[in-house]
């Protein structure tokens, strides 16, 4: 009965020792690049100056700020992979798809609309994140 537990008992341990991804996710980020996909084809943007920077607090709130002007929005991670961005009045804004979160960088993959009509279109985006310190 001993040696099953002791397995067991290590596996719940060092899963209690992983660290909570949102306690990860809260902090300073800044946009380093994007890289937009639809249909084969793909594009990296690395002139991110106009993207701002995103602050997630941690009471739910997410502020925005682009040089003096800055915006609120919510967000919530209902699941370990996934980030919700709404709006002050709770409307969905954005979904994304949390591929990469560790202390230094984060990256979200956003599933996009296609632009013409078809089926088997895909089009997503992957947004890659540094952390402000």
């Amino acid at each position: 009965m001993k040696t099953t537990l002791t397995p067991l008992v290590l596996i719940i341990l060092l899963a209690s020792c992983a660290p909570d991804k949102r306690e990860l996710l809260q902090g300073s980020w800044k946009i380093d690049s994007v890289y937009s996909f639809y249909n084969g084809f793909g594009y990296t943007r690395t002139d991110t100056e106009e993207e701002p920077l995103q602050h997630y607090q941690p009471d739910g709130r997410l502020r925005m700020t682009r040089e003096a002007e800055f915006r609120f929005f919510f967000y919530e991670m209902p699941a370990s992979d996934s980030l919700v961005h709404r709006s002050l009045d709770k409307k969905l804004l954005s979904k994304y798809q949390v591929v990469k979160l560790d202390d230094e960088h984060m990256v979200l993959r956003k599933e996009m609309q296609p632009v013409f009509p078809g089926k088997g279109q895909v089009r997503y985006e992957l947004r890659y994140f540094s952390r402000i310190k």
